[in-house]
């Protein structure tokens, strides 16, 4: 705690208090807006892991017999997978090794067991009695058996001692009989074992050869009625292929990647932008009424990307963007509209005023349903066959604001020659940075700067209202 506040350990950002608070929300709308973020399902427990989890629960109390770190660990990693991957849907993949650890163990033993009855049979020696053993007396040892003398009459009645007793006896006098039935029971567990765990284990096979095309091909290429969909890989070659080498794109952060990968340009944003006030910027710009947009616009990139056509396209992830907006920027929707229901769609499918107004809607319904952005702001240079992408050249570029952002001397770097240098927005963005309010997240420790959103205090006001026991729903 003393070096924490001595500034000596990194923050936690809300990602990762996200896996610790008991609530469905963080009071972050950028994190509450991956779905990979929501919690796991009993469903996808099921789907993804099978029968084995059951297997592994057995498995699970193997680790007991034996107090030593090679059994211990395995406890420690279930505790810790079955928290965390509860917590984030993206989390389930650390399950998958510890579960088929624990599956292993019952298996292991059952199949190690009926392996030593065979090399009994061939070659064992005959069985000698065990010489009695003096007991230490003292430590642990002695407290274990005080403990078994109270326990054994309830744990092993006095018939089942004497049977054991029996069978040791018989298995002294006639080894190779008693081998040789022992045998038997160890093929016949093999084979009922065999016949009953080969369907199960041919269905789930069969479904992670389903599952496994789909969550493994890129999802930028799919496959439709219409035959291969490969709209968004031509996007970003086009883009590739007929922009400038130092063109800059702007899109929403989650084609950033793509846009660098693919496209090979800059992106504006990507998956690894951990500053939620340059994301909200970025949402407030999209969300933004056309002029106003293109207010920005000019001074950060030379060309936007939207996604449309209906296919997880920038309608749907819409919400969103005007959500975190509003958490940074509160004058976007508003203090009393923290979800910012005034950017959507009335229940008849009609956009909201502030929905028809904006760049977004505007873009991707260009020359659709009488929708048209203004074409002297922006001029439309490449729409996909199927309409899933379209790009448009941003008019009037402030080269003054381009060349100060490219200029080294107006980087910020942690230390001279650094290669961890953090751009600047230009002098001409001065007036829209200064309306950005620090953002606070739910119970945030890490920054005293900030003032709480609309929406983190929405959230936490649900909090308390689940924690005195209201039910938002009644």
């Amino acid at each position: 705690w003393v070096l924490y506040s001595l500034g000596h350990f990194a923050p936690l950002g809300a990602r990762i208090r996200g896996l610790f608070l008991k609530h469905k929300k963080t009071g972050n709308p950028l994190v509450d807006s991956v779905a990979e973020h929501s919690a796991t399902s009993n469903q996808a427990y099921a789907q993804f892991l099978g029968d084995a989890r059951f297997v592994a629960a057995v498995g699970l109390l193997f680790c007991w017999h034996q107090r030593t770190p090679a059994k211990i660990f395995p406890v420690i990693y279930a505790a810790v997978a079955w928290h965390f991957s509860g917590k984030m849907s993206r989390l389930m993949i650390i399950c998958g090794p510890i579960v088929s650890m624990l599956a292993g163990y019952p298996v292991g033993i059952v199949v190690d067991w009926c392996l030593q009855q065979f090399l009994n049979l061939l070659c064992a020696p005959r069985p000698l009695a065990e010489p009695q053993k003096e007991l230490r007396s003292g430590g642990m040892g002695s407290i274990f058996r005080v403990l078994w003398s109270y326990c054994q009459p309830m744990a092993l009645p006095t018939e089942a001692q004497d049977t054991l007793k029996l069978l040791e006896d018989i298995h002294g006098q006639f080894p190779r009989p008693c081998r040789a039935i022992r045998c038997s029971v160890a093929i016949m567990v093999l084979v009922t074992g065999y016949v009953n765990i080969r369907e199960p284990t041919k269905k789930f096979i069969r479904e992670c050869e389903e599952i496994a095309p789909h969550m493994g091909h890129p999802s930028i290429v799919f496959k439709s009625g219409q035959g291969l969909i490969t709209d968004y890989l031509d996007g970003y070659k086009w883009m590739k292929d007929n922009t400038p080498a130092d063109a800059r794109v702007m899109a929403w952060w989650d084609y950033g990647y793509q846009i660098t990968g693919i496209g090979n340009r800059t992106s504006i944003a990507d998956g690894n932008t951990w500053n939620h006030e340059h994301i909200a910027t970025l949402g407030r710009t999209l969300t933004n009424p056309e002029k106003k947009a293109h207010n920005i616009m000019k001074h950060l990139a030379d060309y936007v990307l939207v996604w449309a056509g209906g296919h997880g396209d920038d309608m749907g992830k819409s919400p969103h963007l005007a959500r975190i907006a509003n958490s940074v920027f509160p004058d976007t929707c508003g203090e009393d509209d923290p979800t910012c229901r005034k950017f959507g769609f009335t229940h008849t499918g009609e956009p909201t005023e502030m929905m028809a107004s904006s760049f977004l809607y505007k873009a991707v319904k260009h020359n659709m349903e009488g929708v048209r952005l203004d074409p002297k702001l922006f001029k439309e240079v490449h729409t996909t066959k199927y309409g899933l992408m379209r790009i448009f050249k941003v008019l009037g570029v402030s080269e003054e604001s381009k060349n100060w952002i490219a200029d080294p001397a107006n980087r910020k770097c942690d230390a001279p020659g650094s290669w961890y240098c953090v751009g600047q927005y230009p002098p001409a963005l001065s007036k829209l940075i200064a309306k950005r309010k620090n953002f606070a997240q739910l119970e945030d420790f890490n920054r005293k700067d900030g003032e709480k959103s609309a929406y983190t205090r929405m959230v936490e006001e649900k909090m308390k209202r689940e924690e005195a026991g209201w039910d938002d729903n009644i």
